[in-house]
């Protein structure tokens, strides 16, 4: 199994719901447990899909699951995953150690709510907006034609689109056209998304970003 940093993510019906920010090992076995998936650049939203609601590793990686379940998934939290050890064997075709963690083995796909209660059963809203709360800023306007840098300041190539997941409203990729120092069209996740002005900066290299070419 190799999914590369970046791979889009898809859900069961075929609409984008991110890029793989992370891979999840089990502690014991070494294999792959879980994947770690990415939305959004400002305050960005990570949820971590176990193994077993992963369908297909192909690109794009597809889901088990329809877009809204996603809420029921269990939030990123680096502090209950570790990064994986310098003396474990880095898996085949992979070369950059920091794209993989360790978790504590303990998912089960019954422990995870997967099934909501409906509202129309229990009487209750289906939701209840917290007017207390603070309210995520909007994500940033990206124009086609924006230009596109790494983090040494050059630039990689220009925006073609943007991906947008429509339930929670986040940009899950950015695709940069072919020119400059990239030959082909190349998504861009919103993890490498440093910060947007009149201009995109990426937080990797370009060297990092090429890689992505092939996801």
């Amino acid at each position: 199994m190799h999914i590369p940093f970046g791979s889009r993510v898809v859900d069961a019906e075929g609409k984008g719901v991110g890029t793989v920010r992370y891979v999840v090992l089990h502690p014991d076995t070494k294999q792959v447990d879980g994947l770690v998936v990415h939305q959004g650049i400002v305050r960005s939203r990570e949820v971590v899909v176990p193994l077993a609601k992963v369908a297909s590793t192909d690109a794009p990686i597809r889901l088990a699951l329809k877009r809204s379940e996603l809420d029921n998934l269990q939030l990123f939290n680096p502090a209950h995953l570790r990064k994986m050890a310098d003396h474990w064997d880095m898996p085949a075709g992979y070369d950059e150690r920091e794209f993989f963690l360790v978790g504590d083995g303990s998912w089960a796909e019954a422990e995870l709510p997967f099934e909501r209660t409906s509202h129309s059963v229990s009487g209750t809203p289906e939701w209840v907006r917290d007017r207390d709360s603070i309210e995520d800023p909007p994500e940033p306007d990206i124009a086609r034609g924006m230009p596109v840098y790494d983090s040494a300041g050059r630039r990689v190539g220009d925006v073609d689109s943007v991906d947008i997941d429509a339930a929670s409203g986040k940009i899950t990729w950015v695709v940069v056209r072919p020119g400059h120092l990239f030959a082909k069209d190349t998504s861009v996740p919103a993890s490498l998304i440093k910060s947007v002005t009149d201009r995109i900066m990426l937080s990797a290299s370009a060297e990092t970003a090429k890689k992505l070419e092939s996801a």
